[in-house]
């Protein structure tokens, strides 16, 4: 599936208009394409159409679409919901329009709104793939107007009042029963909470080249089938890896039982569960395939520097360790997490109290250059990066991509719509719902993505891999118990299960 954002469309209409398909015949097909699907998909010639137009170029779609049923003899009306249009050729194409009927929104808000409540099917072409932040207060109006109408409803590209590259929607949004989108499916597609008002989406070709730009943004679609090596008969426990699991403490014990049960579970064949020995009764008894490695702590329950005698050799003898779930951020963390990165090469993932350990000194991922995955919830992000978690959920894709980038890891961003980026190419998983927000879940994200690491598979495909099938552990729990009463646990118990679904 193609995904662009608006940069790397503007990028794509700029190369074709070069090329000398002119920006004005890129609309005019846009518009017929939008028409034509509206016809084949909704229209019978007694229903009224009212198509919903902007001032700018995606207002220069809706009068193509409208003049074009025209000529086929539907009822149509127009209105214009920002006033008369600026864009050039929206300006041109709006004086094509042959004795269609023109409402101004603006001016004869009672009439539109008459117009609105008796359409049958509305098209909406107020705001297109550039379009930012909120609507205004009259704009948001006519949406709600449309919203709150009997009508089919069809957005051009995108529904108006939706970010196309963030997926954001601020304000009120058109809620759309079939989205049409231009040339290919823009992040808005994809990710929540835009998705949801897209509806039904349909691509339709108006013979644009994106040969020109390069694909970074990719989803796996929904009857994906993960591909997982399959065993040798003649296989031992050490083919398939060795997790180093350095998590837990005495306050957060559940966090060690989860990491290394995610690591188990997905198939590692060795795993060292390693905590403060203040923590042993508690975590102990839960865990049987793991090895215990109880490690000197401070009288609070967490990990002390004394740690490290044990844990370097031993990360230096494992093919992954995970660090960070529920290690609590005091001084003798601090110590250990730092040296544990700097003087250890084995593959890491860093989740929980290691990110916000590194936070500190964010430089530290130097040290885990090339070899690293990080997963952090967006409140994690937000202190790595010192911003507010409100602009981490809206350039949610950017930032995951530029981290990685800068520091060579892969990034896994965590929330709806779970983001993972290795500072080329990006992935927005799909799979997951609501009742995954709770403690224990990334514990056990965390161990899906290390005990894949340690099997060797890359950085980048075990943490899409793991984001998949974790989402989906959570897409059965949802479905077969519910999602208020889903747990993490409930998912380690599924786990095992969905990967028959692969083998």
């Amino acid at each position: 599936m193609k995904i662009y954002t608006s940069a790397q469309m503007k990028q794509i209409e700029a190369n074709a208009n070069e090329k000398g398909y002119a920006y004005i015949d890129m609309m005019y097909s846009a518009g017929v394409a939008c028409a034509n699907l509206t016809e084949k998909t909704y229209l019978t010639l007694n229903e009224k159409v009212t198509v919903i137009c902007g001032k700018g170029k995606n207002g220069g779609d809706g009068f193509v679409a409208a003049e074009h049923l025209r000529s086929k003899g539907y009822n149509i009306n127009v209105i214009l919901a920002c006033g008369q249009p600026v864009a050039d050729d929206a300006v041109t194409m709006y004086g094509r329009m042959n004795g269609i009927p023109v409402t101004d929104w603006l001016t004869e808000k009672e009439k539109a709104c008459e117009i609105i409540k008796n359409a049958d099917v509305i098209i909406d072409s107020v705001f297109g793939f550039g379009f930012k932040d909120k609507a205004d207060d009259s704009t948001a109006e006519i949406f709600a107007a449309v919203n709150n109408s009997k009508a089919k409803v069809i957005a051009i590209d995108l529904p108006s009042g939706a970010e196309c590259d963030t997926g954001a929607v601020n304000g009120e949004c058109i809620k759309a029963d079939l989205t049409v989108a231009i040339s290919c499916r823009k992040p808005a597609h994809i990710l929540k909470p835009a998705c949801s008002f897209c509806g039904k989406i349909k691509t339709v070709d108006i013979g644009l080249d994106e040969s020109s730009v390069k694909e970074e943004f990719f989803v796996l679609p929904k009857n994906f089938r993960p591909e997982f090596e399959k065993r040798n008969p003649l296989s031992n426990k050490g083919d398939y890896g060795k997790v180093l699991s350095v998590c837990g403490s005495k306050k957060y014990p559940g966090a060690a039982f989860f990491a290394a049960s995610g690591a188990v579970r997905i198939g590692a064949g060795l795993v060292t569960c390693a905590f403060p020995d203040a923590a042993y009764p508690a975590i102990a008894p839960k865990l049987n395939e793991p090895i215990m490695m109880s490690l000197p702590c401070c009288e609070e329950g967490f990990l002390a520097r004394g740690a490290l005698e044990a844990l370097i050799p031993a990360a230096e003898k494992s093919d992954c360790m995970l660090v960070g779930c529920g290690l609590g951020n005091t001084l003798g963390t601090t110590s250990v997490v730092e040296e544990l990165l700097k003087e250890t090469s084995c593959p890491t993932v860093i989740d929980a109290d290691g990110i916000n350990i590194i936070s500190a000194n964010i430089n530290m991922l130097e040290a885990v250059r090339g070899r690293s995955v990080i997963t952090p919830h967006p409140g994690e992000m937000a202190r790595l990066l010192r911003l507010t978690v409100e602009q981490v959920q809206a350039n949610r894709i950017l930032l995951a991509k530029a981290v990685a980038k800068q520091f060579g890891i892969v990034v896994v961003l965590k929330g709806a719509n779970t983001v993972v980026s290795d500072g080329e190419k990006v992935y927005v998983n799909r799979t997951g719902n609501a009742g995954m927000a709770r403690g224990g879940s990334g514990d056990l994200l965390a161990g899906i993505i290390a005990g894949l690491v340690a099997q060797s598979y890359p950085l980048m495909q075990a943490a899409m891999l793991g984001t998949f099938i974790h989402g989906a552990c959570g897409d059965v729990a949802a479905k077969t118990i519910s999602e208020a009463g889903m747990t993490p646990t409930d998912m380690i118990e599924i786990l095992p299960r969905l990967l028959s679904n692969y083998e």
